[in-house]
């Protein structure tokens, strides 16, 4: 009994023996790279009903963001009503860059095919000219930031069993 009481406290001295000494400090840098867009002059503006839409925030968010990507989307807004089954979707756009059937069909394929169109309509857009936008000139900015992060360092100690033993047994 001794000898089962002796190993089941010097396994938990063992296990409990973990203790957490310094922390330390480390810094992380973070380097976020922004790359400038050629500005879009918009020459036309196109009107989608779009079924599928549970929200103008994540719904609308993965639609603007697909739209964008491309280069020639300038705008993107929404006539949204919770609980309506068709939105409409207006979208001003370079039409020397992008069609609006390419605009439809983006539009089809985002989230897996979440997103069903129907009617379309487009119209020119009034004061706008028609010529080429200047040549491209890409820059891109960097922003470093440091994050400070704390880490704990983990030590192990075993304690002195044998004092504590000695003091059973007697």
């Amino acid at each position: 009994m001794k000898y089962a009481l002796f190993i089941g406290i010097t396994t938990a001295f063992m296990l409990g023996s973990c203790s957490s000494g310094e922390k330390k400090i480390i810094s992380v840098e973070k380097k976020v790279v922004y790359k400038k867009l050629d500005p879009v002059h918009a020459n036309r503006k196109l009107a989608v009903e779009v079924s599928g839409m549970s929200c103008e925030h994540a719904c609308g968010g993965s639609i603007r963001m697909a739209l964008k990507e491309t280069g020639a989307v300038d705008r993107v807004s929404y006539d949204f009503k919770s609980g309506r089954k068709t939105n409409t979707a207006y979208i001003t756009f370079d039409k020397s860059k992008i069609s609006a059937d390419k605009i439809v069909s983006i539009i089809e394929t985002i989230n897996d095919k979440q997103f069903t169109t129907g009617k379309v309509s487009s119209t020119d857009l009034e004061g706008t000219s028609q010529s080429e936008s200047p040549a491209s000139t890409e820059t891109k900015e960097t922003k470093t930031s440091k994050i400070n992060v704390e880490i704990s360092e983990t030590s192990w100690e075993i304690p002195n069993v044998f004092k504590f033993f000695a003091h059973l047994i007697d």
